[in-house]
């Protein structure tokens, strides 16, 4: 790796920033919260807990920079990735799985974020447009889970 950040672009370093930046914070707050309000769904459709939340951002993420940025379309159940889990199991989860993203993108050059890959039924896209759509991911899914937090806290 080269540069001063040691990633081999400074683009790819900037991508991280962002994208581990969310999941922390979306890992804290599963690692925070009580577990009522971890468990709590607003009153709207389609809504979702903050384990929920976290657990499909967290699949996402994986999915994309382990799997679409490495040539692998996936396998994702992204059903299951809203069912219950033990909040200290997904904070495990992210301990091994932080090191891992950020290996691979660490490994991106320029000319590697210009490459493109296939991903999945959406088709042919640039390994930078991959970074896009989980940080773009990360930080709605993570806002929804701190809006979530506090409508939990309001009801209690």
């Amino acid at each position: 790796m080269t540069g001063s950040s040691g990633f081999a672009a400074e683009e790819a370093a900037q991508f991280w920033r962002y994208i581990a930046g969310s999941l922390d914070r979306l890992m804290a707050l599963a690692a925070e919260q009580p577990a009522g309000v971890l468990r709590f769904r607003p009153p709207a459709p389609g809504a979702n807990s903050i384990l929920g939340l976290a657990r499909h951002t967290l699949a996402n993420a994986r999915d994309n920079i382990l799997g679409v940025m490495q040539g692998s379309a996936g396998g994702r159940d992204r059903q299951t990735e809203f069912e219950d889990l033990d909040p200290a199991a997904l904070v495990e989860l992210w301990g091994h799985l932080r090191p891992e993203l950020e290996g691979v993108i660490g490994t991106l050059t320029t000319t590697m974020l210009n490459e493109t890959v296939e991903r999945g039924w959406r088709g042919p896209i640039a390994r930078r447009e991959v970074l896009i759509v989980v940080a773009r991911h990360a930080a709605e899914h993570l806002g929804q889970a701190e809006l979530t937090r506090d409508l939990a806290l309001g009801t209690a």
